[in-house]
């Protein structure tokens, strides 16, 4: 096989990576060796380019860390989040935007006294809570909740 003018051919023949940190190091040198072969002017536009997507990066992770306070993470049953998707889509806000509407006007119902856990409290058997709040609509939890109640203790 015979080498055109101008082609450039590695002298090394890549081997696969052993593994990930391998395989960063390896491509990092080819980019730097492609990189060398460019024009002074590419070579700072892609500088600029580089430095554009870093100051974004940067930009969004400063963001994404201020709203970490404000950040819960739940588990809820499937057929709960799809419709509160359903209604963050009917709605076109955001689910959210849903939810956190949707708690402030429970916590404020609740504070009245207007509804209440009692009848929904199911002893925990976790060493952190004392008990497990269960809402009747929950079928996931209600199922394990009737499990524990089958199960024979020794």
């Amino acid at each position: 096989m015979a080498k055109e003018k101008g082609e450039y051919r590695p002298a090394i023949q890549s081997i696969p990576p052993a593994d990930e940190q391998v395989a960063e190091i390896l491509s990092r040198g080819e980019r730097h060796f492609d990189e060398l072969r460019l024009s002074r002017e590419e070579r700072e536009r892609l500088l600029k380019m580089r430095r554009k997507e870093e100051e974004k990066k940067r930009k969004e992770k400063e963001k994404a860390k201020g709203r970490k306070p404000n950040k819960v993470t739940v588990d809820i049953p499937a057929g709960l989040r799809e419709a509160l998707e359903s209604i963050a889509s009917k709605e076109s806000v955001t689910v959210s935007q849903v939810i956190t509407f949707f708690l402030f006007e429970a916590v404020e119902r609740y504070e009245k006294k207007e509804i209440g856990f009692w009848g929904f409290k199911y002893p925990s058997e976790s060493p952190r809570y004392d008990w497990i709040l269960v809402h009747p609509n929950d079928v996931e939890r209600m199922e394990k909740i009737e499990s524990r109640k089958n199960k024979k203790s020794w």
